[in-house]
């Protein structure tokens, strides 16, 4: 279908309309970027799909991305050797957590929804990424003592050298 039948369809409106319903923004850009097919078999599946969610949805209303963020913009910036901030890697975090509890769900879902089980196999993120974000950046967004050797080192002596001189400002305060 050309964009000119789509444009007279309202086709755009109706994508529209479609996103509205996402809860989430890569959903929403999802949802705007979908066009027809003539392929029999992609129908189908797109089809198969559908029904799969719908019926997930009616059965399980509790199935979400909740905690989710659109982090395309903080990897696309980690691929071009940027720096992340501590938010940024905490928002990243918390995307895997709901990804890998959404690829959890559909393992358990397979023989109920296999399509959308084939979709949610590659949603689980790679071992330990999780681990070492939470080793390294606390919730509050600071950076841990665990984040490195020398980090945890540097603080140390940091700490030591403060009571040290705090040590000698009470001995000066209370000294006549």
């Amino acid at each position: 279908m050309d964009e000119k039948t789509l444009q007279t369809l309202e086709f755009p409106k109706i994508l529209e309309r479609l996103a509205g319903y996402t809860a989430f923004s890569a959903s929403g850009d999802l949802a705007r970027q979908v066009r027809p097919t003539s392929q029999l078999e992609e129908a189908q599946l797109r089809q198969a799909r559908t029904t799969e969610a719908r019926r997930l949805l009616s059965v399980n209303d509790t199935v979400s991305i909740g905690g989710a963020h659109d982090v395309r913009p903080k990897a696309d910036l980690a691929m071009r050797g940027g720096v992340l901030d501590a938010q940024d890697l905490l928002d990243i975090k918390s995307t895997l957590i709901s990804a890998r509890e959404l690829a959890r769900t559909f393992e358990r879902q397979q023989v109920e929804s296999p399509q959308l089980s084939k979709i949610a196999i590659d949603l689980a993120p790679p071992p330990g990424v999780v681990d070492v974000i939470s080793r390294t950046i606390s919730e509050r967004g600071d950076v841990l003592d665990s984040a490195s050797p020398k980090l945890a080192q540097v603080r140390r002596e940091t700490r030591v050298a403060h009571d040290r001189l705090m040590t000698r400002l009470e001995r000066m305060v209370n000294d006549a």
